[in-house]
């Protein structure tokens, strides 16, 4: 009588599929940064680089194209701008003793898989984070008060994210001519800015009045304009500021700020070799191997529509 098996030689597509949605459920909830950039995947066959492209911003000066009758007027040029994206792998992995596979307590692949869940959403969000951090559009909290310094190193105590530094901050984007998503800018926020932004009176009484059910559940939600999203994932750079304060990046964005490539044949995957499928590599049978791989590209498309807060925090205001 033939009997079904979930291990070697059995309904192995099975446990892959098992493995695959482990990684991607825990991955999926952390890939913050995933979820707004334009994303232009890389087909089969198709290399791996992208050039993604964009039309600049037509003239609109008033009185500037003012016909006269019965003359042709001189035609206009458009300015295609191209950015570029190439490709990088990712990944890691693990072998799985034969013991500590059938004699753990814990399933040990299963446990693995949800580890490298956690570390494949925090490499690839990183790795755009880091893209990200070098946008050229930037504007450091209090700046005005600080003489005789510059950049990160004029940040330092008392310099938090407050309700004024995203009005300057959204206005900028706006002269910019940054278009919204869904209706509002997208403001990438740390929990450490988060507690010192909502201990400023005039942002924490309008959510009072405007959302009070959602802020006693701990929710941010919509405030002028600006969509927040909590993400302790943001660059903090450790004693970067004055008397070594640590500085905060705080991004802002608009619709098209980023763009993200993947490989649509090479997706983000768990791959699971159970023992005895290493031949001549594992004589013995003794170990499994259990990790995960991914391939993705990141880049700014326009440093117009997006860029960085510079900003302290009452939770790390010196070294």
């Amino acid at each position: 009588m033939t009997v079904e098996r979930l291990g070697v030689n059995g309904m192995t597509v099975e446990m892959k599929q098992f493995y695959d949605r482990k990684l991607l459920q825990v991955a999926e909830l952390n890939l913050v940064y995933m979820n707004y950039g334009v994303k232009r995947p890389i087909p089969a066959r198709g290399g791996k680089s992208i050039e993604f492209r964009r039309f600049e911003k037509i003239d609109a000066t008033v009185g500037s194209y003012t016909l006269t009758e019965g003359t042709m007027p001189t035609e206009t040029q458009a300015t295609v701008s191209n950015v570029a994206a190439t490709i990088s792998q990712y990944g890691a992995y693990s072998k799985i003793s034969d013991l500590l596979d059938t004699q753990g307590f814990d399933p040990m692949i299963a446990e693995f898989s949800q580890a490298y869940g956690v570390q494949m959403a925090e490499v690839l969000d990183g790795t755009v984070r880091d893209t990200l951090s070098s946008a050229t559009t930037v504007q450091y909290a209090d700046i005005a008060i600080q003489v005789g310094t510059s950049g990160t190193g004029a940040v330092g105590s008392g310099q938090y994210l407050t309700a004024s530094e995203l009005m300057e901050f959204k206005r900028t984007l706006r002269r910019n001519g940054a278009r919204t998503i869904n209706g509002g800018f997208v403001c990438l926020i740390h929990p450490d800015n988060t507690k010192d932004l909502m201990e400023d009176p005039d942002i924490r009484d309008d959510f009072r009045w405007t959302d009070g059910a959602a802020i006693k559940e701990g929710k941010i939600g919509r405030w002028m304009g600006v969509d927040f999203v909590e993400n302790n994932n943001l660059r903090v750079r450790s004693s970067y500021g004055m008397s070594g304060a640590d500085v905060y990046e705080v991004l802002m964005f608009g619709d098209e700020f980023y763009g993200i490539t993947e490989l649509s044949a090479l997706s983000a995957r768990m791959i699971v070799h159970p023992r005895g499928s290493g031949g001549h590599t594992d004589p013995l049978e003794q170990y499994s191997t259990v990790g995960w791989k991914a391939a993705l590209a990141a880049r700014i498309l326009n440093d117009n529509f997006g860029g960085i807060i510079y900003c302290a925090s009452s939770r790390s205001n010196s070294a």
